[in-house]
């Protein structure tokens, strides 16, 4: 009988998110018995579905993203977590973030399962919501408190280590936020206009606001897509620009799309945020994969990334007229702007890619069902 697995995630925008559907993906192949339970905060999906050899058991409950009431639904999500996994009965609980690993933890140890700890991000110093200092320490004590209780903690970059506080994990791995190989891009850009695209997260530190003037500074067209805590605002912001276009929540695939038919991909994100200086989004390896320049935000894990590869600009976060030259610049040298794309597209092709972190899921799954009762911190890594 196949050794089941269950994924936890309290979001499920355009239905699975694809780094989700990567992981799962992988352990289905594998042979693995995959499941998700996922919050279907807009009643969009279907209560129960099947996506290539994942089952999804959907908790449906309106709560729209970025609303004062999400934070008294929690504790009807997470009853529905415990009970759930418990008629599951997984071999392994693989929790994402600090909104599920709570009660995954619970009802993996009635369970007698595994728990897997895939951090996407550290809680405490991800919301960018005004809270008080006592309240952001009380999280990330509590976070830390399971990241030492579960079997094995997933990282996105070995740099978050600094964010676990000296916290040592029984195992600990590095799987890179990083596409699935789609190949170079299959058409030329689709519009006569110099496009800049961002897809991700619509929240006021992601320089969206910057990006619009610019845009329309230059003569840039901007496109966005994506959903978010600032949706609302941002939306209009965006919609009210000759410049830009808002494309509300799309499928990854279109994401894709998008990403391949463009010119440059933003991803600038606010260094001030403790978590962003972190980031390495998917969006980064995906212009990557298509051979499109970047445009990051000095003082993040990305723009380390960039500047090593050689991929994209980097411009202080909030500057506009760096933000303006630097898309003067790619728009007036065609031929710097490909040389940063090829540069992309070798770095993605060498490490930067889904191909490579597959076997180090895989090792890290063997290793959590083999362990009787682990107590030694281990460390995975894609550069050992």
């Amino acid at each position: 009988m196949a050794v089941r697995v269950v994924f936890v995630r309290s979001k499920s925008p355009a239905g699975l998110e694809p780094r989700i559907a990567k992981e799962a993906g992988t352990l289905s192949r594998a042979g693995f018995d995959v499941h998700a339970i996922l919050w279907d905060r807009e009643l969009a999906h279907p209560a129960e579905e099947d996506r290539a050899g994942l089952r999804i058991h959907r908790f449906r409950l309106r709560a729209p993203e970025g609303q004062p009431a999400l934070a008294w639904l929690l504790p009807r999500w997470w009853a529905h977590v415990f009970f759930r996994i418990l008629r599951l009965r997984p071999a392994v609980v693989h929790a994402i973030d600090f909104d599920t690993v709570v009660p995954a933890f619970a009802a993996a140890r009635i369970a007698g399962a595994r728990l897997v700890y895939d951090i996407f991000d550290f809680y405490a110093e991800m919301i960018t919501a005004p809270l008080s200092p006592s309240l952001r320490r009380f999280l990330a004590k509590a976070e830390r408190r399971m990241i030492r209780r579960a079997d094995a903690i997933v990282l996105p970059d070995l740099h978050r280590r600094e964010q676990l506080g000296g916290v040592e994990p029984r195992r600990l791995v590095e799987i890179q936020n990083v596409p699935q190989d789609r190949g170079r891009p299959g058409r030329e850009p689709a519009s006569d206009h110099f496009v800049v695209f961002y897809g991700g997260m619509i929240a006021k530190d992601r320089g969206l606001k910057d990006l619009v003037i610019a845009c329309e500074d230059t003569g840039a067209r901007l496109v966005v897509a994506g959903h978010g805590p600032d949706e609302a605002e941002l939306a209009n912001v965006i919609e009210s620009s000759h410049a830009a276009i808002f494309l509300g929540t799309i499928s990854y695939d279109e994401v894709l799309d998008q990403t391949a038919g463009c010119q440059v991909v933003a991803a600038l994100y606010d260094p001030a945020v403790p978590n962003n200086r972190f980031a390495a989004p998917n969006k980064l390896f995906e212009a990557m994969m298509f051979e499109k320049p970047v445009l990051v935000s000095e003082g993040t894990l990305a723009a380390d990334i960039v500047r090593e590869v050689g991929c994209g600009i980097v411009v202080p976060y909030g500057d506009r007229e760096a933000l303006k030259r630097a898309l003067e610049k790619l728009m007036l040298s065609s031929e710097e702007a490909s040389a940063m794309g090829a540069r992309g597209r070798a770095a993605f092709e060498q490490r930067y890619n889904w191909k490579a972190m597959e076997p180090i899921l895989l090792q890290l799954y063997r290793e959590v069902l083999q362990a009787s009762a682990p107590r030694e911190s281990r460390l995975l890594s894609v550069n050992p």
